[in-house]
């Protein structure tokens, strides 16, 4: 089978598997991309997520995760939904991937492993592996290599037609392709994501401090944060710097149910959230990435934010 035809299924398969984009890209060394994370990492911009440093090699070099790879094939999956967060001051706020039914992380790499069967079986010679989140591989360069979007100001990958609330995957596979292109960066004269950041977490444009960034000091955190950083409402992660991009208006939602609020959190304040107890937490954000804080996290995040009020 020829790398087109080989792709043309590929991407089929993937598109029906609930995937909004495709891309392929050619697996090699990331130099810059290496350049820039050692430069960030020495800084020690990642607080201390130190399982960011490790697997140094893997992270920038595909080939030593697996040694006969060709191409890695980049995946977007939405979970951005029609609902929008109370402007209600007493009640606190979830990011918008977190406050469903599901971890992510179950729902995709489901999907992946049967992806990877169905490809696996196009040929005896094809090999693949996946990952979504969760392995020494850097999802946002494999995506802009590919075409999915442009690297945002923010950090975030931004496609020009959905905007940047999707979830990246990727498959390694041991065949060529044929490869996408990057898009053009889009974000031009726009500063509005750095500016609204309220902790300057956005330090530089395409640099992110993770010490002063919300989404870290409510999930990774596991000490005390600095009084200094205002949450502003948040409780598990922050959506600020997508909310206001403008490439995040398009009304381009998921058609996956396991992404909308859940009906036992959705509009409560902070009063109500901080009376659940630990089994009822425990209840309720079973199988969700709330349960990453556990509920020491949870009491610590609310408290914080309501003082912050």
């Amino acid at each position: 089978m020829n790398k087109t035809r080989l792709g043309e299924i590929i991407k089929s398969k993937c598109i029906e598997a609930g995937f909004f984009k495709v891309g392929f890209t050619r697996a090699e060394k990331t130099y810059s991309e290496a350049l820039y994370l050692r430069e960030w990492l020495d800084e020690k911009r990642n607080a201390d997520m130190q399982w960011m440093a490790n697997n140094f090699e893997k992270r920038t070099d595909p080939s030593e995760i697996m040694e006969d790879i060709r191409s890695v094939i980049s995946l977007s999956y939405l979970y951005d939904t029609p609902v929008a967060h109370s402007e209600n001051r007493n009640i606190p706020k979830i990011s918008r991937y977190a406050w469903g039914e599901r971890d992510y992380h179950k729902i995709i790499k489901k999907k992946l492993k049967n992806l990877c069967n169905v490809i696996n079986s196009l040929s005896p010679e094809i090999k693949t592996r996946a990952y979504v989140d969760d392995g020494p591989v850097m999802d946002k360069a494999w995506a802009v290599r590919s075409g999915i979007g442009w690297m945002g100001k923010n950090t975030n990958v931004i496609d020009p037609d959905t905007g940047s609330f999707f979830f990246l995957a990727e498959i390694l596979i041991n065949a060529e392709l044929d490869y996408g292109t990057p898009v053009e960066d889009l974000c031009k004269s726009c500063n509005l994501c750095i500016n609204a950041c309220p902790t300057g977490a956005l330090y530089e444009e395409y640099k992110l401090d993770a010490n002063l960034c919300i989404s870290y000091q409510t999930i990774e955190n596991r000490n005390d944060i600095p009084d200094e950083i205002n949450l502003n409402g948040w409780i598990f992660g922050c959506d600020i710097c997508q909310d206001v991009c403008p490439f995040n208006g398009k009304n381009k939602f998921t058609t996956d149910i396991n992404f909308l609020p859940k009906s036992q959190i959705k509009n409560k304040t902070y009063d109500e959230l901080l009376n659940l107890s630990e089994d009822e937490f425990n209840k309720i954000f079973e199988g969700t990435p709330v349960r990453r804080t556990k509920y020491n996290g949870w009491k610590r995040n609310l408290i914080k934010a309501k003082k912050d009020l």
